[in-house]
């Protein structure tokens, strides 16, 4: 495993409000299930640049810092990955060459300056990124992920460019929905509700992020008048 972690990392300040509210947000979440698996767990959103790979990482340092036991943070948004870059880590080798059969997981996850977080990246682009989410395959490698840690985060694509996130929130424990505050149209949102509703996805929350830092607020799937339009 290579080594990483460093820009999240320096960022991260357990003081911060930001990092006060991830830990109620991972709290909350947990308290909701009520004892019900959280992981494996779902970030995603129905268009980009909402804040769901900021999400995604910084709840997986969350859960890593309250030694939620062995913590992997997976990028599986494989059009448009990011989450290499917030860890400072080499994109290749990770995701695709898993779904390929050209890796095994446990070999290509990255360490990062926390002993119990890892990372696995989303690995080399490939052409058509969809094709790998074939439903038998990715249950498989969740699967496989789950039991070897215990806590497992997944930053998937958003909603409504791409069917991928629709098929993998099929296959998880629970789903978060990241909404940018001012910025996600209403209708957008509902859109983005119906997909999950659609196909039975277990949807545990919305989060709320502020446009203006990384501050997320936690709401029930109801969230503001969003239920009445998406049915």
């Amino acid at each position: 495993m290579s080594e990483g972690g460093m820009l999240i990392l320096e960022r991260y300040d357990p003081e911060a409000p930001s990092a006060i509210e991830f830990r109620r947000l991972y709290s909350r979440l947990k308290y909701k299930l009520e004892g019900k698996p959280v992981s494996p767990l779902m970030v995603t959103s129905a268009k980009h640049e909402e804040g769901k790979t900021t999400t995604a990482a910084f709840l997986a340092l969350t859960a890593a810092r309250q030694d939620d036991g062995r913590v992997l943070l997976v990028d599986m948004d494989l059009h448009r990955p990011s989450v290499h870059r917030s860890y400072g880590l080499p994109m290749q080798g990770g995701v695709t060459e898993c779904l390929q059969g050209a890796g095994d997981f446990a070999s290509l996850a990255k360490k990062t300056r926390l002993a119990n977080l890892d990372v696995l990246t989303s690995g080399r682009m490939v052409r058509h990124p969809s094709s790998l989410f074939d439903p038998p395959q990715v249950r498989t490698f969740l699967e496989s992920l789950s039991a070897r840690y215990d806590m497992v985060v997944i930053d998937s694509p958003p909603l409504l460019p791409v069917s991928d996130s629709m098929v993998l929130s099929t296959l998880v424990a629970a789903v978060l929905f990241v909404v940018m505050a001012g910025k996600t149209p209403r209708e957008v949102v509902a859109r983005g509700r119906e997909i999950l509703r659609d196909v039975n996805a277990p949807l545990a929350g919305v989060v709320l992020n502020n446009s203006k830092g990384v501050l997320p607020y936690y709401y029930s799937y109801k969230y503001y008048g969003y239920r009445q339009k998406a049915k």
